[in-house]
């Protein structure tokens, strides 16, 4: 009898070791599925124990490999913990993945008896052969200008990709760069396949890697790079070859101004940014805004109810909440369904119409606004976007570091 007690208390005592265990590791794995909503990667690997592993890469290589996976992520709407698994390995957690659109798939995060991440996968069938780290753009020159033409109303610039002219989105709403598998194939051993990349353009399946030897545009370079392929073949629509999407992750280090009347975005050291305006002449008004995942926020009003939209040089229109026409019918003018540029998903088809925009005290009328699906914006705390229809109206630079946008006359 009384080896029974002891034998049961062993198993209620190790039975709490692994709800302790839990509780600990939780918060720790919704940091990291926060950081994948969010698509910001900062403060990863200081949760991750110093043999952590992606497949079968090893660090140093593995915590790049995970960032840039979280950077790239589809849009993600929720979690649930689905159960745990604890054995010789370490303690497993098993979350459900909500998206956007309704349907589901599966994460996993392994940590160690430390209670840091050994393992973690946040698409399902991944698997690679090597990685290398991906270099970062840095604004060593105060200021570079570069040709843009538009496509659809969506500004492309040509980047040279291992000495080949290439057509790219300007798109600041996806958080990093992504290439068309259509003329990239993945060049490296192994292959990643599962969901990502989510910009204002859409969202896409990542088909694999692709080594760039040599990535420049106007003298902001990077070099020796994996980067992230996917099918982009619907955004050719706009009737031009379109070979990548080049996201924040190029050119966050500088601000960025755009100038759709004079054809040209011009980035900037943002340490000479407030000269060089006042060298050009150029009056100037600064609209604060707030960070939120890798986006810029500001407070705007839309027939005079009071939004936060985030900038996006990828939204082709505005974009507000589906059941924004009848929430608010007298702020839409000349409502019809129309098809709207997606990656991934075609023209897919929506609802449009005509709203006026107020921010930073001045008015933009008329601007083409598509209503739609917001629910991956509502997360971040932010109603909607706006984008190229106020570009085409409007000189402005966006500052990711000061966290600020400038309207220029």
């Amino acid at each position: 009898m009384k080896k029974s007690i002891i034998t049961m208390m062993l198993a209620l005592a190790a039975i709490a070791g692994q709800a302790q265990d839990v509780n600990t590791c939780r918060p720790i794995a919704e940091r990291i599925l926060t950081a994948a909503q969010n698509h910001t990667p900062d403060g990863i690997d200081e949760l991750l124990a110093p043999d952590f592993r992606f497949a079968n890469i090893k660090q140093p290589v593995a915590a790049k490999v995970l960032k840039q996976i979280i950077a790239q992520m589809p849009a993600i709407t929720g979690w649930e913990l689905a159960g745990t698994e604890q054995d010789s390995a370490g303690l497993m957690l098993r979350y459900t993945i909500k998206k956007p659109d309704s349907t589901t798939s599966e994460a996993t995060i392994l940590f160690n008896a430390d209670n840091l991440v050994l393992e973690a996968n946040l698409l399902p069938g991944i698997s690679f052969g090597k990685a290398t780290p991906t270099a970062k753009a840095q604004p060593e020159v105060s200021m570079v200008c570069i040709p843009m033409h538009r496509y659809g109303g969506l500004p492309i610039v040509t980047v040279t990709i291992d000495g080949q002219p290439c057509n790219m989105f300007f798109d600041s709403g996806a958080p990093g760069v992504i290439l068309n598998s259509k003329y990239f194939n993945h060049n490296i051993n192994g292959q990643v396949m599962g969901s990502g990349g989510h910009g204002a353009v859409g969202t896409g399946t990542v088909s694999g890697m692709h080594h760039v030897k040599l990535m420049d545009m106007g003298g902001v370079s990077l070099s020796e790079t994996d980067i992230m392929t996917s099918d982009l073949s619907n955004l050719e629509t706009v009737g031009v070859a379109v070979h990548g999407i080049l996201g924040q992750s190029f050119y966050k280090e500088f601000d960025v101004l755009f100038d759709f009347k004079r054809g040209e975005i011009v980035l900037l050291n943002p340490d000479s940014t407030y000269q060089w305006l006042m060298n050009e002449g150029y009056r100037c008004q600064t609209v604060s805004g707030v960070k939120k995942g890798h986006l810029l926020a500001f407070e705007c009003e839309v027939g005079g109810t009071p939004v936060v939209l985030a900038f996006d040089s990828g939204a082709q229109t505005n974009l507000l909440a589906s059941d924004w026409p009848q929430q608010h019918p007298s702020s839409v003018k000349g409502i019809k369904n129309d098809h709207l540029i997606g990656y991934g998903d075609g023209r897919a088809s929506i609802t449009k119409g005509k709203t006026t925009l107020t921010l930073g005290g001045r008015t933009f009328k008329k601007l083409k606004t598509a209503f739609s699906d917001v629910s991956f914006l509502y997360e971040k705390g932010i109603d909607g976007l706006f984008g190229c229809e106020v570009l085409a109206k409007q000189k402005l630079l966006i500052s990711y570091k000061c966290q600020e946008l400038i309207l220029i006359d």
